[in-house]
C-alpha cells in the first residue's frame, strides 16, 4: 500500500512541507518512536524534538530507534503525559504531532484520554509559532477513541478561522467509522 494512503504516511507528508533544520518540535505521544524519528530527521542535529510518553517501554523503544539512526542527540525524551507539555516546553515550536490511541504491541488498556489530550492540545495551540502546524492521528475504533475524537473535533470547531485552518483527511468508503484519520491544523 502506498504510504500516503496510511494516516501516518499522510501526516508525515504534510508535516514535511513545514519542517526544516534547527526547528523545535513536539511529539506528544512517542509510542514506538516512528514519529519522533521522522521529526528528528526533519529538524536535523541543530533542531530539538521534545518527545513525551507515559510508558517507559515506549521511551526505551524510541531511544533504541533514535540511537540506531544517530538521531538521539536532538531529542529530549520526557517521561510524562502530554497534558504536561507547558511544564517542559517554554519556547515556541514549529510543529506538534499526536498519534493517539494505544502503544502498538503494548498494553491496549493504556490509552490516550480525551480530557488529557484536550488539555495538551489547548497548551500546544499556545506554544505553536505562527505558520506552525499540528497533526493529530485519531483512532476512533478502540474503547475511548470515539469519545476522544468527538471532544477534539468539537474543540477544533471553536477555533477562529482567521487564526486557524483545520483540515480533516479520512476514508469515506468501507469501514470508515473505525478507520484512523488525520486532523491537520495550520496557525496563521
Amino acid at each position: 500500500m502506498n504510504k500516503l494512503l496510511k494516516a501516518t504516511g499522510f501526516s508525515h507528508h504534510l508535516l514535511a512541507q513545514f519542517l526544516g533544520n534547527g526547528q523545535k518540535v513536539i511529539d506528544a505521544t512517542t509510542g514506538n518512536g516512528y514519529d519522533t524519528l521522522f521529526l528528528a530527521e526533519a529538524v536535523g542535529h541543530s533542531g530539538l524534538v521534545y518527545a513525551f510518553d507515559i510508558q517507559e517501554q515506549a521511551l526505551q523503544k524510541t531511544r533504541e530507534l533514535l540511537a540506531e539512526h544517530h538521531c538521539l542527540q536532538q531529542v529530549k525524551l520526557i517521561h510524562a503525559g502530554h497534558e504536561k507539555i507547558k511544564e517542559y516546553v517554554r519556547e515556541p515550536v514549529q510543529a506538534i504531532v499526536y498519534n493517539l490511541g494505544y502503544l502498538p504491541g503494548g498494553n491496549k488498556k493504556i490509552i490516550t484520554q480525551a480530557e488529557t489530550t484536550l488539555l495538551s492540545l489547548q497548551q500546544g495551540t499556545e506554544l505553536l509559532s505562527p505558520g506552525g502546524v499540528i497533526s493529530l492521528i485519531i483512532y476512533p475504533g478502540h474503547p475511548g477513541g470515539q469519545k476522544e475524537a468527538e471532544l477534539i473535533e468539537s474543540y477544533l470547531g471553536t477555533l477562529s478561522p482567521r487564526r486557524w485552518q483545520v483540515l480533516k483527511w479520512s476514508r469515506i468508503n468501507g469501514n470508515y467509522v473505525k478507520a484512523p484519520y488525520v486532523l491537520f491544523m495550520l496557525k496563521s
